[in-house]
């Protein structure tokens, strides 16, 4: 990680600080607490051996079924819904042998086909001067030492989900058929986070930053190879979004599928490209699981039309105070895919009207690699 970025991440630290202390401030001492999960935590650290994290939170509304419209609140509403969120760690477990009582219980709640409640016993009266924030999940919460979770109710089991958590279904086909039949993103990944899906022998842990981009990854994979069968857009198409210092320009070219990530961000350009293969020549992408959640979006769009293009996605970010994770991402694509500006057969007129529109980004869609190989196809067609 940059300085720069190291910093950033530091500063916001210490805003979403501040909103916890008003929450406590609310609380009395206290050993135990009763909430709703959002996102079970697999820490990476220590991979194989690996921490489980429960997360907490009194209002069901922050629950992981309603995760994808509170990232739309206004600002002041997300921070001050994560600031109540209560992270308990447990003892560490091999990522194939989950034996603590914690964990098993997760797994049945995460399960359920609606969110309920558990109750949180902690080792000591809960505080809150330990904060867990990082580019992935975004903000999380304060954690504490966790000592005994359980459900304060029968947990109402999903029958569609324990059909897909059966011994002899793949990973892979259980996340596609869940998400097709439209179950809440958070909980599938979280189910997959937690090892409940695959064949048997071959069910683990899998750290949540590693589940958030498989999930994403193994999506937009799958719609990628029905893109692969529609015809093309037939113009140029320029999509635009803006929330929470954020401003999304998606650029579609009536052209066979391509697809490019741009992140800018205090100088530093972070940049990933795919041909009609889509993938990727690089062990990871710059933009981390923004790429793979960017991409999901916009092929979400392009599948409901029934067409495939070029994509050039550019993220502009200048005032993000506090980072909200790779669902913010997933779901401003997905609105700025509902927010077409500008179309036209012309690719003239689209450079003009990006330059004079979105200044920032035509510069960034200028040294894109997409505009490149346009520029690259169209000189070695003068010899044919």
């Amino acid at each position: 990680m940059s300085s720069a970025k190291r910093e950033y991440i530091n500063r916001t630290k210490k805003e979403f600080y501040k909103e916890i202390k008003k929450y406590q401030s609310t609380l009395k001492p206290t050993r135990e607490i009763e909430g709703y999960g959002s996102l079970p935590i697999v820490g990476e650290k220590g991979y194989p051996n690996v921490y489980t994290h429960s997360i907490s939170n009194q209002d069901e509304k922050s629950s992981y079924a309603y995760a994808n419209e509170l990232i739309k609140r206004k600002y002041k509403e997300v921070i001050k819904s994560k600031a109540k969120n209560i992270l308990g760690s447990t003892q560490d477990s091999y990522i194939k042998k989950v034996n603590n009582k914690i964990t098993k219980e997760l797994q049945d709640i995460y399960k359920a086909r609606r969110p309920i409640e558990f109750s949180s016993q902690f080792e000591n009266e809960l505080k809150f001067d330990k904060i867990l924030t990082n580019k992935v999940a975004g903000i999380m919460g304060s954690k504490n030492s966790l000592q005994k979770l359980e459900a304060t109710q029968n947990i109402p089991t999903s029958k569609t989900i324990e059909h897909f958590t059966q011994d002899d279904i793949k990973s892979k086909e259980a996340v596609i058929t869940l998400y097709e039949k439209g179950l809440p993103e958070q909980q599938i990944i979280s189910i997959l986070s937690l090892g409940s899906f695959g064949i048997s022998y071959n069910r683990k842990l899998v750290p949540t930053r590693w589940a958030i981009s498989a999930y994403d990854q193994t999506i937009e994979k799958h719609l990628h190879k029905k893109l692969l069968h529609y015809k093309t857009i037939e113009r140029y198409e320029v999509y635009n979004y803006k929330d929470k210092g954020n401003e999304f320009v998606i650029i579609l070219f009536p052209d066979t599928f391509s697809a490019e990530v741009i992140e800018s961000f205090s100088k530093i350009i972070e940049q990933d490209y795919v041909d009609v293969e889509n993938k990727l020549h690089k062990k990871e992408p710059e933009t981390a699981g923004g790429f793979y959640a960017t991409k999901l979006a916009v092929f979400e769009s392009l599948f409901e039309r029934k067409r495939q293009a070029s994509i050039i996605s550019i993220r502009v970010i200048e005032d993000y105070e506090l980072p909200l994770g790779v669902v913010f991402v997933r779901e401003s694509v997905r609105e700025t895919m509902k927010n077409r500006k500008f179309v036209t057969h012309s690719k003239i007129e689209l450079e003009k009207y990006l330059h004079d529109k979105f200044f920032k980004h035509f510069n960034l869609y200028f040294d894109s690699q997409t505009r490149k190989e346009a520029l690259r196809v169209r000189k070695l067609n003068q010899y044919f």
